[in-house]
């Protein structure tokens, strides 16, 4: 019984309109904490291959870990944008209609935006994803000036072609509209606010959405010039 009525309360929040909105939060949070993180390991790009592949060299070499990671992060994933969806509609449902012109007027630039840079972004992910996790990393397109540079030669390689430099900017400054929304999302749904503190939350929310973005756009430009002097990496 203890077990059935715990499961049944589960349930509930989960189906809740507050529920959603935690969890959303909270796996915004566990996703925002990663993009931090893989920030911080392409950064290591501009010093060089050997730099650079020191940490997928180490990760894979963890075998099942590596698994494990990849399933949790796409579970954190795909929980975020299944419960994300499910709001909305909720919301809507509640409301009867679409969102009214006047409280769509009050609402930022980057709120407004969320249905068109959420799918730039879906497809941006699939063709990173199929670029750099389902290559093989010492394969032919790891190859540059006739040797196999790993992790670091199938991004020089894939940077060669200005689609990809192209759709690869387009994603992070949609990534960057997400962060500057989201992060100030997650301190106001998970009950902070402040009349103090707020306004400044959101102005580092903008600007750390931002930053990312452009510190991400930089690297697809950097190998981008790199291919055109012929330059193939940092020794």
């Amino acid at each position: 019984m203890s077990g059935a009525r715990t499961s049944q309360m589960i349930k509930q929040y989960i189906q809740s309109q507050i529920g959603k909105k935690q969890l959303v939060a909270i796996s915004g949070l566990a996703l925002i904490l990663f993009v931090m993180f893989h920030l911080s390991a392409n950064l290591l790009l501009f010093l060089g291959p050997d730099y650079f592949n020191f940490f997928p060299e180490l990760i894979h070499s963890t075998g099942i870990g590596l698994r494990v990671i990849e399933s949790g992060l796409a579970a954190v994933f795909f929980l975020h944008i299944g419960l994300t969806v499910a709001l909305v509609r909720q919301n809507r449902k509640a409301r009867g209609q679409q969102y009214k012109t006047v409280n769509y007027a009050k609402r930022s630039i980057a709120t407004r935006l969320m249905p068109y840079t959420g799918t730039l972004l879906l497809l941006f992910l699939a063709v990173h994803i199929n670029d750099f996790v389902f290559q093989d990393h010492f394969g032919a397109k790891s190859i540059v000036g006739g040797e196999s540079l790993g992790l670091y030669g199938l991004v020089y390689n894939a940077f060669a072609n200005p689609f990809r430099v192209g759709l690869y900017v387009l994603g992070v400054f949609s990534l960057g509209f997400h962060l500057s929304h989201g992060i100030q999302s997650v301190f106001q749904t998970l009950g902070y606010h402040s009349p103090k503190y707020t306004p400044i939350i959101k102005h580092m929310s903008r600007g750390l959405g931002v930053l990312v973005a452009v510190l991400f756009a930089s690297i697809p430009f950097y190998f981008s010039y790199m291919n055109i002097v012929g330059c193939c990496y940092v020794s």
